[in-house]
């Protein structure tokens, strides 16, 4: 082949490609991910089917506790994006029987100097909850909720073993000078969209 036919051919195929590679790009910048699809449509708390505490849609849109948002998600956090540019990250798990999507909820120590790890009093103003968490492994959630619990410091994670209400809850959590952060997974049904 001669070079003045091998060099157009050659730049006609390598702009071929370009454009193919750009315009692949662009629709993956307004697609939302695999992930995403898996949860979209309206999820309630198993204990009131009735009420959608969180909608994702197909477009990347998402209502979460009646606010708007845009979102994204991998295999492990849902990404919430408000119009002022401020995010919030929950993490979620899929099953057969729906989600587990956790709350993020900081808690404040009530007692005197610094915090030793869970141990002692905390509170969520915002919402009137509470943990009371003692050195012999025991807890009272809420003033009324009484069990035992057990930490894994390397997943950063505490399992609460209810004595009666409640399913045994692993919850992650991080202590941050006199705050503790705490993800408590809540149960989700898939709601019927009409």
């Amino acid at each position: 082949m001669k070079t003045t036919k091998f060099l157009p051919t050659f730049f006609a195929v390598v702009l071929i490609l370009v454009l193919m590679t750009a315009c692949a790009k662009n629709k993956n910048d307004t697609a939302i991910s695999n992930e995403a699809l898996g949860i979209c449509g309206s999820w309630a708390y198993i204990h009131d089917k009735e009420t959608a505490i969180a909608v994702f849609r197909d477009d990347g849109n998402a209502q979460y506790e009646g606010k708007d948002y845009s979102f994204d998600c991998d295999s492990q956090f849902i990404k919430l994006k408000d119009t002022d540019g401020e995010t919030i990250q929950l993490r979620y798990a899929l099953d057969d029987e729906g989600m587990y999507l956790y709350s993020n909820n900081t808690y404040t120590f009530s007692g005197e100097g610094e915090p030793d790890g869970l141990v002692g009093e905390w509170s969520c103003a915002e919402k009137y909850w509470s943990y009371s968490f003692t050195e012999a492994g025991t807890f009272m959630e809420d003033g009324y909720f009484p069990g035992y619990y057990t930490v894994e410091d390397e997943n950063s994670t505490f399992k609460l073993v209810y004595n009666d209400h409640f399913e045994d809850t692993v919850c992650y959590f991080r202590i941050e000078e006199n705050k503790l952060h705490i993800d408590y997974p809540w149960r989700m049904v898939r709601m019927n969209d009409k």
